[in-house]
């Protein structure tokens, strides 16, 4: 038989994932005061900034768990006294729910901050900044200068354009919904400025320096591992209509498409900047790869050996066709090499 103390926080951890969701129904056997007085009480943990979850486990004395007194744990992100919290962001010693007719202990354990789903970050995964643009992991590189490893992407994905600020947050997966940042991988370093004003725009990047436990990688699924640059623009006409290529976007995941046009000059609508100007950009390559908004930022290889020829940085708005930056160029503005120790 079942630990009465471990049944009853186990259905306060059931019943608060119910009540959290903004349009939870009353049930027919619910009393509505009961519920609405639950309802409340859900919404306030919440939407408790010090709360990052909450779970069933032994209350821990000391430092020491005492496995006989199971109970309501909610995870804090730093444990403060209660003199310095207001009423409304305490968590009592007992919480009461109506509905269940019944109070449970609880406990506080610090965590320190939100979990974060993974410690990798892949070419070709989701990455963004702290206001919700997202787009495509281009590659993980390495300083030019320092050796130090880098992570890869646009400039109007990581660095809001250019108006950004060095340090600022990079986040894997994008979280649009929190201002705090819980899935920062890394801190902007340097990139490049859109600028509406000039006709001699080339290069849309950024490169963010990873934080500490996070790891790169270039190994995409269904790519294998990337390891050498193709400078097209070496190359002249003979890639036109003959040379085949694949993107790693994370919207549209691996597409695969021919080179139809290059030195190409065009205006491209940026909506991270204010009044969503055209902006004139050079010496572009048009392949005839699908796109959708958030692959910006994918890397484009050639499809025989998976040699990288270009960064992806916009596409048509039916989404039959992309742009891409000639990889070389991303390279040598971004100060970076493709490294050897990355996997």
């Amino acid at each position: 038989m079942k630990n009465p103390t471990y049944l009853n926080a186990r259905n306060a951890v059931t019943s608060l994932n119910r009540l959290v969701k903004r349009r939870v129904r009353l049930r027919r056997n619910e009393e509505p005061l009961h519920f609405e007085k639950d309802h409340e009480l859900a919404q306030a943990l919440y939407n408790n900034p010090h709360i990052v979850g909450f779970g069933v486990g032994p209350k821990v004395v000391a430092g020491k768990q005492i496995a006989s007194e199971m109970c309501l744990v909610f995870f804090v992100r730093k444990k403060l006294p209660r003199s310095r919290l207001r009423s409304s962001a305490q968590i009592p010693e007992r919480l009461a729910l109506s509905l269940q007719a019944a109070s449970v202990s609880t406990d506080i354990q610090e965590w320190g901050a939100l979990p974060v789903a993974h410690g990798l970050v892949r070419a070709g995964g989701n990455i963004g900044d702290s206001q919700g643009n997202s787009g495509t992991v281009t590659l993980g590189v390495q300083d030019s200068s320092t050796g130090l490893p880098l992570i890869l992407g646009c400039s109007h994905v990581l660095a809001e354009c250019g108006n950004a600020s060095v340090g600022d947050p990079v986040e894997s997966p994008v979280n649009g919904n929190s201002v705090l940042g819980p899935n920062v991988v890394g801190r902007l370093l340097r990139f490049t400025r859109i600028d509406p004003g000039s006709q001699s725009n080339a290069v849309d990047a950024a490169v963010a320096q990873p934080t500490s436990g996070t790891t790169l990688t270039n190994d995409i699924p269904g790519m294998g591992r990337l390891s050498e640059l193709w400078d097209l623009t070496l190359e002249g006409e003979s890639v036109i209509n003959q040379l085949q290529v694949q993107r790693a976007g994370f919207a549209t995941q691996m597409q695969t498409g021919t080179i139809r046009n290059i030195h190409v000059s065009t205006r491209i609508t940026y909506r991270q900047l204010a009044g969503d100007p055209s902006v004139y950009f050079v010496d572009l390559v048009q392949y005839d790869v699908p796109s959708s908004e958030g692959d910006s930022g994918g890397v484009v290889v050639e499809s025989d050996t998976q040699r990288i020829v270009g960064m992806h940085i916009a596409g048509f708005q039916d989404g039959s066709g992309s742009l891409m930056t000639h990889i070389r160029y991303v390279f040598d503005r971004m100060e970076v090499d493709l490294p050897n120790e990355i996997a």
